[in-house]
């Protein structure tokens, strides 16, 4: 669906890589503080197009190992940030506007430490998007200054796992303004966080009475109500999210689970397929969830080719033996 406002479109344009640059050649390229002879992941993004007048938006990069937060920083004013992490294969780099995720970049130890990327601001683009874009359909644009630096505070909160002191603050930004459907998307994930199943349905629920094709709070909601054993209605909802975000590995995975969850196998294996073919490493042990579906319905073959898969991706695990056995057994 097309934004009403400017935010129509961003367009990842190029990921650049740099080997063998030393923390010297970073501190003196962009300026910022990085230790001497510390191991270090950085890059500039570069924001263009956007139109004269419009306040710049702020962004922020995430580290991800394995899913889970390393590090999170916003760009200075060149739009440089870094981490002090060594670059390895299966971290992401996620990029937010607005204190919504609009894409990530997959960093392997064979492309180096830098990474660049230039984003293009323009309504010209179309609706759709694919692996490698960023979308900013989904910003709420409406969020006053103060608004922000609660917004801003609630992050940090979320960040430092003080979830009670989080949700105090977002739900600030609610009560002050209560169409801000990321806010409310917020609150939802840090309820989900704490189990509190019933209060993150309703969070989501608003955010989604505000904004319906906001894919990050229906692939939430759907997982809530998987989590509920509420599987027509997590079904119903997935199939929502993959319709407003088709390219989100997320969702795509999520709904294959719900199909299997519902003994439909036949209805799991192009959405579980689909989320591998988006997230190749990240989404690799899903390999693992079709191999099992292939065993039980007798098709060996294709569970030795779903575990072949799994194990050309994923080095370490801790079953690895016993799959290269059955691998070996059934070959």
């Amino acid at each position: 669906m097309r934004s009403s406002s400017f935010f129509a479109a961003v367009f990842l344009i190029a990921v650049f890589f740099v080997s063998g640059s030393s923390a010297q050649d970073v501190r003196s390229v962009t300026g910022l503080p990085i230790p001497a002879g510390q191991p270090v992941i950085w890059g500039q993004i570069d924001i263009q197009g956007i139109p004269s007048g419009t306040k710049r938006p702020i962004v922020s990069v995430l580290l991800l190992a394995e899913g889970v937060e390393r590090g999170r920083t916003q760009i200075n004013d060149e739009g440089y940030f870094y981490f002090l992490e060594r670059p390895r294969d299966g971290q992401y780099l996620v990029v937010n506007i607005g204190g919504t995720e609009i894409g990530r970049q997959p960093i392997t130890s064979s492309r180096g430490e830098r990474y660049d990327m230039t984003i293009n601001w323009s309504e010209d683009f179309g609706r759709t998007s694919s692996p490698g874009v960023i979308s900013v359909k989904d910003v709420y644009t409406g969020r006053s200054e103060a608004n922000s630096k609660l917004f801003d505070q609630g992050a940090a909160a979320a960040k430092a796992k003080k979830n009670a002191d989080a949700i105090k603050l977002f739900n600030q930004v609610v009560a002050a303004d209560p169409k801000d459907f990321v806010a409310w998307t917020e609150i939802g994930t840090l309820h989900f966080g704490n189990n509190k199943l019933s209060d993150a349905e309703k969070a989501y629920t608003k955010a989604l009475e505000l904004k319906p094709d906001f894919a990050i709070a229906l692939v939430n909601l759907g997982k809530v109500q998987f989590s509920q054993n509420k599987n027509d209605e997590a079904i119903a909802t997935l199939l929502k999210a993959v319709a407003a975000e088709p390219n989100s590995p997320e969702a795509n995975h999520f709904l294959g689970e719900a199909y299997l969850k519902a003994r439909k196998g036949s209805l799991a294996v192009g959405y579980l397929n689909k989320a591998i073919q988006l997230a190749p490493i990240e989404k690799a042990e899903v390999h693992l969830r079709l191999a099992a579906l292939y065993h039980a319905a007798g098709a060996k073959d294709r569970a030795v080719a779903e575990y072949k898969a799994f194990l050309e991706k994923v080095s370490e695990h801790p079953e690895r033996k016993k799959i290269e056995q059955y691998v070996k057994d059934n070959s």
